[in-house]
């Protein structure tokens, strides 16, 4: 069976709201501008160029989604003894504020970390608010399919039983969770207001069509004859007609999931981070192995600079340090998987590094596709739902 491994990842993400619809931002592949011109005329030769460069500024701060930012920030600041902060902020958050900084001329965010690629690729990017920048040392281990804009990490989300009730998943095919006899019994963040969800249907359309149809034959032993444009568009409707568990957060799905003393828990996609709760709150949270035709799916993030910062070598710096074993470590501990393919995936509660080429990861290709259907898809999924 063909996959698209983490060579060929792109992004799913946030919805944006706010002040992203004041900028008139455009859609496709951003332009060149003078201003990234310039930042690429002005490189600093090599690494030890760019530290003496960056210590010569002033102070940075690092938007991410994650609280482990101010790790990473921390860290940064001990080894080169540049002040870091890092600031724990939403994709959607963060490209409100990026966007209102970048307008208002006044650059707090030097470094961002984003996980709706398609809105970095159709509104932070063309509008120049920010910039993708890769280091020349690093260039070769970064995945090509990673570097343009720059991937930082890739965030799974696994497929996931009750480990206490059933010796092995009692799923081995996605289509399985669509049919009666789990009716009510799947559970997952609700898609609608969610586009990362919406960005994940959209790129299984576009680039995991085959492999779900032959997850189909393989399962009911015939062709997937439907009307729906794709086989993702079919799983996806038959799906919320089958009365899911939605809930608010992974964190919710997990508890569903995991949470010993159940006679009959559901099936449900968390991410690999909430895995930890099997130490921290004694649940029984195990991956779907060997589902067909995949245990999950990653999620990749962007780490960009702003266009405007009074620090740009700084920012340069902590892009290169997140992308190093020692950077990234912080992230990489809970699950997620570094765009740099010289990095060693450590072990984890949800032993990511074992199942990483059985995971859906997105395609660079999809992501105008991707923001301009997931209106498409929320309807769909409404519809379906009855």
């Amino acid at each position: 069976m063909t996959r698209y491994s983490s060579r060929r990842c792109a992004s799913v993400g946030a919805i944006v709201l706010g002040a992203v619809a004041l900028a008139g931002c455009a859609g496709g592949a951003p332009a060149a501008t003078s201003e990234l011109s310039a930042a690429t005329a002005e490189e600093p030769a090599d690494l030890e160029a760019l530290i003496s460069a960056a210590q010569e500024e002033g102070p940075i701060t690092i938007y991410d989604g994650t609280s482990k930012v101010e790790e990473m920030a921390a860290s940064f600041t001990e080894k080169y003894g540049i002040e870091a902060t890092g600031v724990k902020s939403d994709a959607a958050e963060t490209i409100e504020k990026v966007t209102r900084e970048a307008q208002a001329g006044n650059v707090v965010g030097d470094v961002v970390a984003i996980s709706d690629m398609p809105a970095v690729n159709n509104q932070l990017l063309p509008n120049d608010f920010v910039f993708s920048w890769i280091p020349a040392d690093l260039e070769a281990d970064i995945d090509e399919g990673q570097r343009d804009p720059l991937v930082v990490i890739s965030d799974p989300s696994m497929w996931t039983y009750n480990s206490e009730v059933y010796d092995v998943c009692p799923v081995d095919n996605v289509w399985q969770l669509t049919e009666s006899d789990w009716a009510g019994n799947v559970v997952m963040q609700d898609p609608v207001g969610n586009s990362g969800a919406l960005d994940w249907f959209s790129q299984m359309a576009q680039f995991g069509d085959e492999e779900l149809r032959e997850a189909y034959a393989e399962e009911f032993g015939e062709e997937l004859d439907t009307e729906q444009p794709s086989a993702a568009a079919e799983w996806v409707s038959r799906l919320a007609a089958n009365d899911p568990l939605l809930t608010k957060s992974s964190e919710e799905a997990s508890e569903a999931i995991g949470a010993l003393g159940q006679t009959d828990p559901p099936v449900g996609l968390i991410s690999s981070a909430k895995y930890r709760n099997n130490d921290e709150k004694g649940y029984g949270l195990e991956v779907c192995e060997g589902l067909n035709p995949w245990v999950g799916e990653a999620a990749p993030k962007a780490l960009m600079v702003a266009s405007g910062s009074e620090n740009p070598n700084a920012a340069k710096l902590f892009v290169h340090f997140a992308l190093t074993e020692e950077g990234i470590a912080p992230q990489i501990a809970d699950g997620k998987i570094s765009s740099n393919l010289t990095i060693e995936q450590p072990d984890d509660p949800a032993r990511v590094g074992e199942f990483r080429d059985d995971l859906f990861f997105a395609h660079g290709d999809g992501f105008d596709t991707d923001w301009a259907d997931r209106e498409v898809w929320q309807d769909l999924w409404r519809t379906s739902r009855g």
